[in-house]
């Protein structure tokens, strides 16, 4: 088979060697730059993404300082202007108590977060004078969430600095990379601004919803602080049903609830049931009710461990009922598929009672989460 010598003009159409070589001379140049000015035009575009990104949490905390005051104006009536007052205490911080000897570190943590909650309590009396209960509670939901945005605007702008006065792309690089996610956790805060504000039910007071099913009609009583209980007959059991204090934004401690029903009951406790919201993965359905072993609640540690540690003193078995939801619906208004997912939990629950107890035993059912808009029954 004889080989065709290639003609120039076949490789380029116009058949002009000159205009082919010309065009590899900018093609080469072009390189060339590109290969050296790389990371200049990567720091442009990561330096600008994390600029887009800057400005819309400032409009979100903007936002969120708006109907901040406009709530504790409306709703606590104070007789002087707060804004500078909240202003201040935007800046707030919690330092955690030294863990590199743990020995009682739980009770240390609980004592600054005891504090933590005293200091919100006072200054919401302190510039809402008039607002009851339950709309104090929901002023601190309020203004924790305030914070929230405060803080994450400042720490992303806080690198974004960083990375232009020490001019490093690898500073610039990793908060680019997490603007998403950043955005996605603001999201969340700014679109709960509406529930705190009115009061409205949330994605996290799935938990106190379904124990608010079985309060129903009967009365209730405090057990520990910003929580109640109530005692339910159910099907020749006692069942016991705690939740926080509502219709308030509150969580309360149901860890000392707890142990003080345990201690009370003792050896008659045949089962302690959670029921609480969880993070769902991505691709899982809202709403979706899972069940498990173990103390279903997310506080920081003191709760859980009380309810630990008592569970394990007298060998009661843990049960967790969860249902499934993201970060935005956990904190924004609770959706209808949750709403489904409180009552299937609640069968969840009974079935729990009648297949794993018996006539005559005590149950303990805590509804553990934010019970803002749900009530005691």
């Amino acid at each position: 088979m004889k080989v065709l010598p290639i003609e120039l003009g076949q490789l380029w159409p116009s058949g002009d060697p000159y205009q082919m070589l010309l065009s590899l001379a900018y093609l080469f140049v072009f390189i060339m730059l590109f290969m050296v000015f790389n990371q200049h035009f990567q720091r442009l575009w990561w330096t600008r993404d994390v600029e887009k990104a800057l400005v819309k949490l400032d409009r979100y905390l903007k936002r969120s300082k708006e109907v901040l005051h406009k709530a504790v104006m409306e709703q606590g009536k104070p007789d002087m202007d707060p804004s500078r007052a909240i202003e201040d205490f935007l800046e707030f911080f919690v330092i955690e108590p030294v863990d590199r000897d743990p020995f009682g570190v739980l009770k240390r943590l609980e004592h600054i977060l005891d504090v933590e909650r005293d200091r919100f309590r006072s200054f919401v009396a302190w510039v809402a004078p008039k607002a009851d209960k339950a709309t104090a509670a929901n002023l601190e939901d309020l203004l924790a969430v305030t914070m929230a945005l405060n803080l994450i605007y400042k720490i992303t702008r806080h690198y974004l600095i960083l990375s232009k006065r020490t001019k490093s792309l690898l500073i610039l690089m990793q908060i680019a990379y997490a603007v998403p996610l950043i955005l996605r956790i603001a999201e969340a805060y700014y679109n709960s601004l509406d529930a705190f504000s009115t009061g409205k039910p949330i994605g996290d007071s799935a938990g106190p919803m379904v124990a608010g099913r079985f309060m129903l009609g009967h009365p209730s009583y405090q057990i520990a602080e910003d929580v109640v209980a109530s005692e339910v007959p159910f099907e020749g059991r006692k069942l016991v049903v705690i939740k926080a204090d509502g219709p308030g934004g509150r969580i309360g401690k149901p860890g000392d609830a707890v142990v003080k029903l345990v201690e009370n009951y003792r050896e008659r406790v045949a089962r302690i049931i959670m029921v609480d919201a969880a993070a769902k993965l991505e691709g899982e359905r809202t709403g979706q009710v899972a069940e498990g072993v173990g103390a279903a609640i997310g506080d920081p540690g003191p709760e859980k461990y009380k309810i630990e540690e008592v569970a394990t003193k007298y060998k009661i078995p843990l049960d967790a009922v969860t249902i499934k939801e993201s970060i935005e619906e956990a904190v924004s208004t609770m959706r209808k598929e949750i709403v489904e997912g409180v009552e299937a939990a609640v069968e969840r629950v009974k079935n729990i009672i009648r297949t794993r107890t018996k006539e005559g035993d005590v149950v303990i059912l805590a509804g553990i989460g934010n019970t803002i808009g749900v009530g005691n029954g």
